[in-house]
């Protein structure tokens, strides 16, 4: 009993409180989103590359200044999808200052993440001290755009190309960020992003992979799609990794 009113008490105190969001999501106008809602219930195409995802890859490819770009379910999926495509086994050096969703995509596919510090002025990846952490197991890098801030890309893949890895960078944090050179998104063999609710730009829950060329968007996304080549074929083991129509108008 001693207990129930403490925690009544408690309970009472903390309502009373303004509650103050870490995050709190950016949402359309109320009327906008059941306009569209409208018309995905006249067409009842809810999902499999709706023309709401297809509009949405194409405006994002515009905006973001990318030649290509695959829409998944979430940024989880985007890893690992990003993973599968380029066959990325054995070992990848990464960083330890990330959400988990960074490693525990590389140890869902039996890869083994190898840490590496962090330079304490960025909070990115250190280059420096990449070199030292390859074996002979190693086959990728996947540092972090860390809040934003652009990794050390120049650095990164000038390690990579002299030792014959590849590079996926985790940038869930670097929507809309530009570098020297343009697009921070164009940097690796891919760039990852996440929409979740928290993130500058969302779909509710939902994900990105920036691709090189026309290939590589083309082979992921079969792979989010079980594989399927067209109506009939399917050509490879793939996932339900797709990005419905509900989360494209979001």
């Amino acid at each position: 009993m001693k207990a129930s009113c403490i925690s009544g008490e408690l309970e009472n105190e903390l309502s009373s409180k303004p509650i103050i969001p870490v995050t709190r999501p950016d949402l359309p106008e109320a009327e906008v989103f059941i306009r569209q809602l409208r018309s995905l219930w006249s067409t009842r195409h809810l999902t499999n590359n709706g023309p709401f995802q297809q509009q949405l890859e194409t405006a994002l490819c515009e905006v973001l200044d990318v030649p290509y770009l695959s829409l998944v379910a979430n940024g989880t999926l985007a890893l690992s999808l990003g993973l599968k495509a380029l066959e990325i086994t054995g070992e990848v050096i990464t960083t330890p200052y990330s959400f988990v969703a960074t490693s525990h995509a590389l140890m869902w596919h039996g890869i083994t993440p190898v840490f590496v510090d962090i330079d304490p002025q960025t909070l990115n990846l250190d280059p420096a001290q990449i070199e030292a952490a390859i074996t002979e197991r190693t086959t990728a890098i996947m540092p972090v755009h860390v809040y934003g801030h652009p990794a050390d890309v120049e650095a990164i893949e000038d390690i990579a190309k002299r030792n014959g890895l590849r590079v996926i960078y985790d940038a869930a944090h670097a929507f809309g960020v530009h570098c020297h050179c343009g697009s921070l998104l164009q940097h690796g063999d891919l760039s990852v992003m996440s929409f979740h609710a928290t993130k500058v730009f969302h779909t509710f829950e939902g994900g990105a992979i920036v691709c090189p060329d026309a290939e590589t968007k083309q082979r992921i996304d079969r792979l989010k799609n079980f594989g399927f080549e067209n109506e009939t074929t399917v050509n490879t083991v793939g996932i339900n990794a797709k990005l419905n129509e509900l989360q494209a108008i979001a």
